[in-house]
């Protein structure tokens, strides 16, 4: 007599799933998995739950069946069985995949990596496999192992993307905050605005450096900005045409630029390029920069007589 994979499940499964859950949170050393942390078990159970659910649907062994054993089915009556059993399977992958990406997401938190996950699944493959080999010493049938390698592969290689998508995910986001903390727009005094940018600028980031600079422009009328270049590595025919687009689209708003912190070595690929920034004022340090859009606003700064007021 030959056993199915669902046999063995609804059998076994709360063993399978105590068992499962004590491994990982004792990681014996002979299983070679490092201990799951006490915030996974939930996940860990719901997980366990979607995959026994997925195995369930192994597909049913077709018999020989005879010309009138054929005949004795109607042709419209399996349809609507596929129908819902098919509604079913794509029911039961998405809540797999759902319990799946949460425990990624929670991993991720943690600091985990994907091979542990990947322990976590392979360990549980291992278990079923040995239920289903040691079941009352009887024979498994073949297709219920074939199956049970397919469904541990899928959630396997699932598993696997939604940690890339968590990744990528995580990496958006960082290089999201990184850009708004390197494009900071500062007020120097009242009508002076500041903008000192750090890193290479691209595209991406020029885009966003207009639009904060003329949002702040706009937001506290300035009429001088100082445009801080001390921090750009590299001064090349790209970055220059991003700081024309921006200096222009600030000046029709009403705001003069000064341009600061350009290096000899920039000053001088500009000039062999060809690349002129026009009636643009520019000082060689940001001191001198700000010095002059206090001069442009009719502010200066001086000494205090006789300390403070």
């Amino acid at each position: 007599m030959t056993l199915s994979l669902s046999q063995v499940l609804s059998s076994h499964q709360d063993q399978l799933l105590n068992h499962w859950l004590h491994d990982l949170s004792q990681a014996a050393a002979d299983s070679g998995l490092n201990p799951a942390h006490p915030e996974l078990m939930e996940p860990l159970r719901a997980l366990f739950w979607a995959i026994i659910a997925q195995l369930n649907q192994e597909p049913a062994q077709q018999p020989n069946q005879t010309p009138s054993q054929a005949s004795a089915h109607a042709p419209d009556q399996p349809a609507p069985l596929a129908s819902e059993r098919s509604e079913q399977q794509a029911a039961l992958k998405t809540e797999l995949k759902t319990e799946l990406q949460q425990l990624i997401a929670k991993q991720a938190r943690l600091q985990r990596n994907l091979s542990d996950t990947l322990g976590f699944l392979l360990h549980l493959k291992h278990l079923v496999l040995k239920a289903l080999l040691t079941t009352e010493t009887q024979d498994p049938a073949d297709r219920s192992i074939l199956w049970l390698d397919q469904c541990f592969e899928q959630i396997a290689r699932q598993a696997f993307d939604s940690a890339l998508a968590e990744r990528d995910r995580y990496i958006s986001e960082q290089s999201l905050s990184i850009m708004e903390l390197s494009t900071p727009v500062l007020r120097l005094w009242h009508q002076i605005l500041l903008l000192p940018l750090v890193g290479v600028i691209d595209t991406g980031r020029a885009r966003q450096v207009t639009d904060h600079l003329l949002e702040a422009i706009a937001k506290y009328e300035a009429r001088v900005t100082v445009i801080d270049l001390t921090g750009v590595p590299i001064i090349d025919t790209s970055v220059a045409q991003h700081i024309m687009k921006t200096v222009d689209a600030a000046r029709l708003l009403g705001s003069r630029v000064v341009l600061t912190g350009i290096s000899p070595d920039g000053a001088q690929t500009l000039t062999k390029l060809g690349i002129r920034f026009g009636d643009v004022i520019s000082r060689a340090s940001l001191r001198a920069g700000i010095a002059e859009a206090l001069l442009i606003t009719g502010k200066r700064i001086s000494a205090m007589d006789g300390g403070a007021r």
